[in-house]
């Protein structure tokens, strides 16, 4: 039998654990995306903020950095100088379209399909004064054009690299 002390320090463990689990769900299809997410806004990506020295914390972001907001698409335009919090892997000086909510000063995008990496050089001109859902499918035939120079570019850089084993 275990004594009722020890299931009491367990109990409250897996409560601390589980309150502080997030929950990934699947993607759900860009309408219910679109309709379900607070904010949506194109973002350039500036400097990633330090994880703390010699700390690992179990179900952490994969990325936590500062960013400018570029073009709001949905929610406000009140936001001074937020962190992006996400699992998608974020590169400084990167534009992303981003499907998220905020909280606190951080602005929330956990699954990797809510941040949308675009072309560089995409210019947020060519979709202002569009209706919301013109914006968003021309942002992401933006990025699907993006993604497939940069296949084609994996592909020739993995040709390359069997290369070097056919002797």
């Amino acid at each position: 039998m275990v004594p009722l002390k020890k299931i009491s320090i367990l109990t409250i463990v897996l409560i601390a654990f589980t309150a502080n689990a997030r929950i990934i769900g699947k993607f759900p299809g860009w309408d219910k995306l679109k309709a379900d997410s607070q904010y949506i806004a194109v973002v350039r990506c500036a400097n990633p903020i330090p994880a703390k020295a010699n700390v690992l914390v179990e179900g952490a972001t994969e990325s936590d950095s500062e960013i400018q907001i570029v073009f709001t698409l949905k929610g406000t335009n009140n936001v001074s100088s937020p962190n992006l919090l996400t699992d998608h892997e974020l590169s400084s000086g990167q534009k992303y379209l981003v499907f998220g909510y905020f909280n606190n000063d951080a602005y929330c995008a956990y699954e990797r399909f809510r941040v949308v990496p675009l072309d560089r050089f995409f210019s947020t001109h060519s979709i202002a004064g569009l209706p919301f859902d013109e914006q968003v499918d021309t942002l992401l035939k933006s990025a699907l054009e993006k993604a497939k120079r940069q296949e084609a570019l994996d592909q020739e850089e993995e040709q390359r690299l069997e290369d070097a084993f056919k002797k």
